[in-house]
């Protein structure tokens, strides 16, 4: 798939998304795994307070912002300036417009359409945080790669920080809806657009795309999705707040009991987990 193939098929989902939100069908805004989300908000949130990230106080951008899954988690636990929430979408546009309408939060928050990947960017300004998550592998053109790497560098303010998700194998890889780059050609480019890795931190195993160091190996990670999809399904069948709860937090606590096993043994970048990966201008 292309770039475009794939800002196609977001625009529709978020389209469908927007319509049953409209209808009261469907909560939208929910669509993240709550194990992921219960594994990876604290790692998160950790790391902004190691790095002395100015988030509270700050200008906070937010790219490829969706149903605002990280536009929620930045006004639920930090007290941002302003928040700028950017999707290609404006379907995705539409559904956050909408949602934030009630809002009551001292920080200016705003949405808009924009394509990072584009060389004329929209987006405006200079951000103290830029948080761009599930974007950049989906971005299969190397040059609209390098263009949206180019176009994050001269967004980020003196002394800002941009946190990405990645995987950062040895190996480059492609999948259908990904383009994962190993970790000396995601470095390379950075280096090129005037950024540089400044921190890596592991932060979930079954609840996300499992990658070796190598890029995929399906006879050993194929265990991963199966933990994946069995927790998937047990939480899916249950009927209770309370037992979807202590479910949740059961596999969220396996997950964390396994990020500290393999980080006494095994550098961070060198799990088989997706990463926050942080950047800064070099």
């Amino acid at each position: 798939m292309t770039q475009s193939d794939i800002q196609t098929y977001y625009r529709d989902f978020w389209g469908k998304m927007n319509r049953a939100h409209a209808d009261g069908s469907s909560d939208a805004l929910v669509y993240s795994s709550p194990i992921e989300d219960a594994t990876i908000y604290p790692i998160y949130e950790q790391l902004i307070a190691d790095l002395g990230i100015k988030v509270n106080g700050g200008k906070v951008l937010d790219i490829g912002s969706g149903a605002g899954r990280w536009i929620r988690f930045i006004l639920d636990r930090f007290a941002p300036e302003s928040l700028l929430g950017v999707d290609f979408a404006e379907s995705s546009v539409g559904l956050l417009n909408d949602w934030s309408a009630s809002l009551s939060t001292p920080a200016k928050v705003s949405f808009m359409a924009g394509d990072i990947t584009a060389p004329l960017c929209a987006i405006e300004g200079k951000y103290d945080f830029i948080n761009i998550a599930n974007v950049l592998f989906h971005i299969p053109e190397p040059e609209k790669f390098e263009q949206a790497l180019h176009n994050i560098a001269n967004l980020l303010a003196e002394g800002g920080r941009v946190v990405t998700t990645e995987y950062l194998p040895r190996t480059s890889m492609r999948t259908q809806w990904m383009a994962v780059r190993s970790r000396y050609e995601f470095q390379d480019a950075c280096e090129t657009a005037g950024l540089e890795i400044c921190d890596v931190r592991a932060c979930s195993f079954f609840s996300n795309d499992p990658m070796g160091i190598d890029g995929p190996d399906a006879a050993t990670r194929k265990h991963f999705y199966t933990v994946k999809a069995m927790s998937d399904q047990l939480i899916k069948g249950l009927t209770t707040d309370d037992s979807r709860t202590f479910v949740t937090n059961l596999f969220a606590e396996i997950e964390r009991a396994t990020l500290a096993f393999c980080t006494e043994r095994t550098a961070q970048i060198d799990m088989p987990a997706q990463k926050l990966v942080v950047l800064r201008k070099r």
